[in-house]
């Protein structure tokens, strides 16, 4: 009788167990499976197609631009990779987007950088020429050096508060706090490629409690001075 206690207790101690990382909740998940995109997401402007387990995007006139139906929440980590091909000029993420105006995360190929960028779409979607523009902090966001590489990059992107953090390989990137409250909260996400590149392994994951705070002892890489800054 001893030992069928024994045994009861300890299965009933693993039910009570609590779940590691129980505050981190996946949301939306795409391994681009299917060919219909239709559900999950808007193809703004440029050629995607599904391949490989993975998404295509090239340039037209413009960009390449996809969106995700899939809202933001306050605190979240947004996971995913991207591989973008050596003629690219940039390939960006898009955060927090809300009538036309986004955090923009910016892999800039041509001067080896990533950078972070206030940013806004032009409301006119027949309007040729750059598209996707600087706003309103321009020379005064965080920009690093990163030699271009041409392989896959997983990215990890992690929103806590007014604070943004930027992994690469796992390696801390760079990270910036939005002190005068520009980004909007919630909105959608997407990527921009101005050029060709692949994206796979999309993972949204919503945060709370512990999950959702700045993580310790981040540190980036050493941040480029602007040469200028535009009043």
């Amino acid at each position: 009788m001893n030992l069928y206690k024994t045994i009861l207790f300890f299965f009933l101690t693993l039910a009570i167990t609590p779940v590691v990382n129980a505050q981190n909740k996946v949301i939306f998940k795409e391994n681009f499976r299917k060919n219909d995109l239709r559900k999950n997401w808007l193809s703004l402007n440029g050629d995607w197609n599904v391949k490989d387990s993975g998404i295509q995007g090239n340039k037209d006139a413009n960009w390449a631009i996809l969106l995700c139906n899939k809202p933001l929440s306050e605190n979240y980590i947004l996971t995913f990779s991207s591989l973008a091909e050596p003629g690219t000029y940039l390939f960006e993420v898009m955060l927090n987007l809300n009538q036309n105006k986004f955090l923009g995360i910016l892999l800039n190929q041509f001067e080896n950088r990533v950078s972070i960028e206030d940013r806004g779409l032009f409301a006119n979607l027949d309007m040729t020429g750059s598209f996707i523009h600087s706003v309103g902090h321009i020379g005064t966001m965080p920009k690093v050096e990163r030699p271009k590489e041409h392989t896959w990059q997983d990215w990890k992107i992690q929103r806590a508060g007014n604070e943004f953090f930027i992994w690469i390989n796992n390696q801390a990137i760079t990270s910036f706090r939005d002190a005068t409250g520009f980004v909007k909260p919630k909105g959608q996400f997407g990527f921009a490629i101005n050029g060709k590149a692949s994206i796979r392994h999309v993972k949204l994951i919503k945060t709370k409690g512990e999950s959702s705070v700045p993580p310790k002892d981040f540190k980036g890489k050493p941040r480029i001075k602007p040469f200028f800054v535009f009043e």
